[in-house]
């Protein structure tokens, strides 16, 4: 039985896998998304499921605002004497990790290791020393913008208990010449060597780099193992070597998930089978060109046995705080929370979800009846600008308006609003709202979308195209304000109608 890539057609960027017994577990990066730390789970490498979030808020205040594209990068999971780990880098203040149990159950709170600007994409590894000692070392990644080079990878000493750096940091790589903008650096250790799979030249145009070396500080021999060549997957990037416990019927146990860049789709998730060679370098892909398809990888499982919860997949741009949403049998009830004045783009209680289709409708209702003057709420697309469809309550009487996003160009603290009122009348004793969003592929890079509402004799965001994002795939979702100073004009309810995908 064959699969076909993208295995994962959602923005799961930067993700890291390993395997538990019969489960594997992916973590990705989620930026200034919360909850964040996505944990998905597999029983074949194949089929995921969103299963847990690791991190319910970032421990720094500034991030109950959004700080868009700011926060979590590209962490790594790992399993070592009966605990996970995930390690964590947030470019502007430092190496995190965090731990649990029960990767299913509760995280603690992220942890600093390293604090200080500039360090992205830390991966560990436990090892064991000439004279037998354990130590625990982190391998991680430079970010231009905030320590003003990049293309090498760092090296630190961690204290095994407290998992806080000792000593200082030490260069061990420069891919200047020939590895430019080498990151995502992921630690293995196979027959007496020491392995980093790093990501070179580019998430868009890059390929993927092995480096070797005898000891773990250097000098590292390099060999670029998969690029596009004559695929259609550019830039394969960053991601996790992973063994599946048997061969399957094409004879590979060993696997490389990876991501590839897809404007609109985000950075979606690829399966490559790998080879060992008998000199001690790996063959990826098809003699190091991305697979289309391949044999299923073995598994003693059919399907993952984890689920989701009712509406899981959506998070805030920023820290939630308590009391933004509810779920109570399956309806999410959303507070009109106070705009201050901002953007949709600056607000913090914007409830996403990634799109994971290259077609698809979501249907919702809303309560609108219950919105009091002084409140909106809206159903919105987002890219790199954005649209939504928004109810507004003044003097007792609905207004329908659409709202556009101008000036991403500007910057990210630039963006402007247009809000333009549609040619509709509702009636004041309106009571519930529905809404379509719908989505269409153009291309393999950009798409389409609509937003509908049938109230008022219905009204439609007119057609446009998305054809990138904002670092992270295109989004969908909710939002409900209020132009007072508190928030005690309630909550309007959201209930999902119908979700159809891939037609």
């Amino acid at each position: 039985m064959l699969y076909k890539n993208p295995v994962i057609l959602c923005d799961y960027s930067d993700p890291d896998v390993i395997r538990v017994g019969d489960v594997y577990y992916m973590v990705a990066s989620s930026f200034n998304f919360m909850p964040g730390l996505p944990i998905l789970t597999s029983t074949n490498l194949v089929d995921w499921k969103l299963s847990n979030y690791a991190c319910e808020r970032i421990p720094f205040p500034w991030y109950d605002e959004p700080q868009n594209a700011k926060g979590i990068w590209a962490p790594s999971i790992r399993f070592h004497g009966g605990k996970f780990y995930i390690f964590v880098g947030m470019p502007d203040e430092g190496i995190f990790f965090t731990e649990a149990d029960d990767p299913l159950g509760k995280w603690s709170e992220l942890s600093c290791v390293w604090s200080g600007r500039g360090f992205e994409d830390p991966c560990p590894i436990w090892d064991t020393d000439e004279s037998g000692t354990e130590r625990l070392y982190l391998v991680h990644g430079y970010v231009k913008s905030r320590i003003g080079f990049n293309s090498k990878l760092g090296l630190l000493e961690l204290d095994l208990e407290t998992k806080k750096a000792l000593g200082e940091d030490k260069i061990i790589f420069d891919g200047t010449k020939t590895q430019p903008t080498i990151e995502g650096p992921k630690f293995y250790k196979r027959n007496g060597f020491y392995y980093i799979f790093a990501p070179a030249g580019g998430v868009t145009e890059g390929w993927q780099t092995v480096l070797r070396s005898s000891r773990i500080d250097g000098g590292y021999e390099e060999r670029i193992v998969l690029s596009q060549k004559n695929s259609m997957t550019n830039g394969p990037h960053q991601g996790a070597w992973v063994q599946t416990p048997e061969k399957n019927s094409a004879g590979v146990a060993d696997w490389f998930v990876h991501f590839q860049e897809r404007g609109v789709f985000g950075r979606i998730v690829h399966l490559e089978p790998m080879w060992w060679t008998d000199d001690g370098w790996c063959v990826i892909g098809n003699g190091g060109e991305p697979v289309g398809e391949f044999e299923m990888p073995f598994s003693k499982v059919s399907a993952p046995v984890f689920s989701s919860r009712e509406w899981y997949e959506f998070q805030f741009s920023a820290n939630p705080k308590c009391g933004y949403a509810e779920v109570h049998g399956g309806t999410l009830c959303l507070a009109f929370v106070p705009d201050c004045g901002r953007t949709l783009w600056k607000m913090p209680n914007v409830l996403t979800k990634k799109i994971d289709s290259e077609n698809f409708d979501f249907e919702c209702s809303a309560r609108i009846g219950d919105m009091k003057d002084g409140c909106r709420f809206g159903v919105v697309f987002m890219g790199d600008e954005y649209k939504a469809l928004e109810f507004s309550r003044k003097d007792g009487r609905f207004i329908l308006s659409v709202v556009e996003s101008q000036g991403a160009e500007s910057g990210d603290d630039e963006r402007e609003e247009k809000r333009v009122q549609a040619p509709v009348v509702v009636e004041e004793d309106a009571s519930t709202a529905d809404f379509k969003v719908s989505f269409r592929k153009s291309d393999e890079r950009s798409g389409a979308v609509t937003i509908h509402c049938s109230l008022g004799g219905g009204f439609s965001v007119p057609e446009f195209s998305v054809e990138k994002a904002h670092w992270v795939g295109g989004r969908f979702g909710f939002y409900a304000s209020s132009s007072g100073e508190s928030a005690s004009v309630g909550s309007i309810s959201v209930e999902k109608k119908k979700s159809v995908l891939d037609f």
